[in-house]
């Protein structure tokens, strides 16, 4: 049966003009979605992940970077990751940037 999962902290009332705000939609044994807001001048540092992310970008604009590139995230923009690939996320100017993660743990 489907089910329906709705992000309540990320109600545009509820989303921050200061820090980085993260909402675990949904969590099981194969996959994990994760809603995402970085306020104007934050920053995800680089890092890594040891399972292949999906990247949907929601609302706001931002750039994700990796050692090599640079990818614009664009409302409506999917970005694929690697397990192991090297990013770091940060808003585009002086705007938000609002995504969610879809984790494939198996």
């Amino acid at each position: 049966m489907p089910k329906r999962f709705e992000a309540e902290l990320f109600e545009p009332k509820n989303l921050p003009e200061r820090g980085i705000l993260s909402e675990t939609i949904f969590k099981n044994d194969h996959t994990a979605m994760v809603m995402m807001h970085l306020a104007p001048g934050e920053e995800l540092n680089e890092h890594t992940s040891k399972f292949p992310v999906w990247i949907q970008t929601i609302d706001g604009r931002g750039v994700l970077k990796t050692p090599d590139d640079e990818q614009d995230m664009t409302p409506g923009s999917w970005i694929y990751l690697e397990p192991s690939e090297e990013h770091g996320v940060y808003p585009a100017g002086e705007t938000f940037v609002r995504f969610a993660l879809i984790i494939m743990k198996k």
